[in-house]
């Protein structure tokens, strides 16, 4: 699981990861990385830039570009601090005719307000969208065969043993966004905001806790030195303790990071074994 906006470089402290909140500034070409100047040249090549919002959320830097292509229409993209895109945004039309049946049977009465296509991992890309409806907003996330992914719910959505699960959980804070997952099984992804920071966890449909997301420093000494060796100069995106479903015979916990600009994710036991890539 990737929870949505937890992340973490592998210096930050332990208090960075747990109650992270998001930072963002305008910033000049000028003081964004070679690497992100290079990208955003290559680009928009002789559009116009607008402006680059630079965003620290949870340990990891991006930056949000806005131009103006030749025939003056709006367009916008995220890099990392790696100049690897992250996202685009895209037309409709621009999706294939099974992702567009999708979005549109979703959509269905609301306003579509914006359209990234999620191109961070080439081999697994998806796209992110959000509509409006009622003066509500809501987004789901589509496959690029056109299967629906996930979608955000209200609480009063998801069934009454989730209800009770996340309100037990979240005590204390407030609930920031429920994504209902669809996979093998159908899951919930919760995300809180308590003590000025945010926490996420995923419970099933029965109400049961499946994993919750931890700092670095929360692992066990052992999987925390495995845990570093592993992801060397790399990011760390975040960290999920498994509480329920095994690998190897112990519940892991499961990195997720980028390393050499790819996606890096791998699994670690609490006594420090690696317990093997994860796709």
């Amino acid at each position: 699981m990737r929870f949505g906006i937890f992340f973490l470089a592998i210096f930050i402290s332990t208090a960075s990861l747990a109650l992270a909140g998001d930072d963002t500034n305008t910033v000049a070409l000028s003081a964004t990385p070679a690497a992100v100047q290079k990208a955003i040249n290559a680009r928009i090549g002789a559009g116009k830039l607008e402006s680059i919002a630079k965003s620290f959320e949870g340990g990891e830097i991006t930056f949000d570009v806005d131009w103006t292509d030749k025939n003056e229409k709006e367009c916008g993209f995220t890099l990392a601090e790696d100049g690897t895109l992250l996202n685009v945004e895209v037309e409709l039309t621009e999706t294939s005719p099974a992702v567009q049946k999708t979005i549109q049977l979703q959509a269905s009465g609301s306003v579509l307000e914006s359209l990234e296509k999620v191109v961070e991992d080439p081999n697994n890309i998806s796209y992110d969208v959000q509509v409006a409806k009622n003066g509500r907003a809501r987004g789901f996330t589509v496959d690029e065969d056109g299967t629906l992914l996930s979608k955000e719910v209200a609480l009063t959505e998801t069934p009454e043993q989730v209800q009770k699960a996340v309100q037990k959980k979240a005590a204390g804070g407030q609930i920031k966004s429920i994504e209902e997952v669809f996979d093998d099984e159908i899951t919930y992804d919760v995300t809180i905001t308590s003590g000025g920071g945010e926490k996420s966890f995923t419970v099933a449909t029965n109400g049961v806790l499946l994993r919750e997301q931890v700092a670095l420093e929360e692992t066990p000494l052992a999987a925390r030195k495995t845990i570093r060796q592993k992801i060397g100069n790399g990011t760390i995106l975040g960290i999920d303790k498994s509480l329920v479903e095994k690998k190897m015979g112990v519940l892991p916990y499961e990195v997720q990071g980028r390393k050499e600009g790819k996606p890096f994710d791998f699994s670690v036991g609490p006594k420090g074994r690696f317990l093997g890539m994860d796709e």
